[in-house]
């Protein structure tokens, strides 16, 4: 169960609610139908308008313990921080929704999401964001 606070009322959002607005957004986004295309080690994931949103790794760049890391193209992610902050976008029920959105519009069987995101004044850094199932890696580079 999640709360919402707007202005000074809370408002509770149950689980599948907040799938259901996930992939409204999404659906609204890129959807309702993504395509893909297999080129070497990699799966890239495009929208109905032709846009490359997603790309998955397959053999080298994925994650340890991945047998499929989809990776959240820049691009991409700024679009969807437009409509959901960046605080929610970081929570595992969110990366796990968005996972099987594309799971379910495409067939592919991706197990792992990577969301990279810039930090400090200078964006200098950036920070990883992983979730592999049922399991939440978390890693910060420079």
């Amino acid at each position: 169960m999640f709360i919402v606070y707007l202005s000074y009322m809370n408002i509770i959002v149950t689980k599948s609610q907040y799938q259901k607005i996930i992939y409204t957004l999404l659906d609204t986004l890129y959807g309702p139908k993504l395509t893909y295309k297999k080129v070497s080690q990699r799966i890239e994931i495009f929208s109905r308008e032709g846009d490359h949103i997603f790309t998955v790794y397959t053999v080298g760049g994925k994650a340890k313990g991945c047998e499929q890391d989809m990776y959240v193209n820049s691009e991409t992610g700024e679009e969807i921080d437009k409509f959901i902050p960046m605080a929610a976008t970081r929570k595992k029920l969110f990366s796990k929704t968005v996972l099987s959105y594309v799971n379910e519009k495409t067939g592919l069987d991706i197990d792992c999401i990577e969301f990279w995101y810039e930090k400090g004044p200078r964006h200098d850094s950036r920070y990883n964001f992983s979730v592999k199932k049922n399991k939440k890696i978390k890693r910060t580079t420079n």
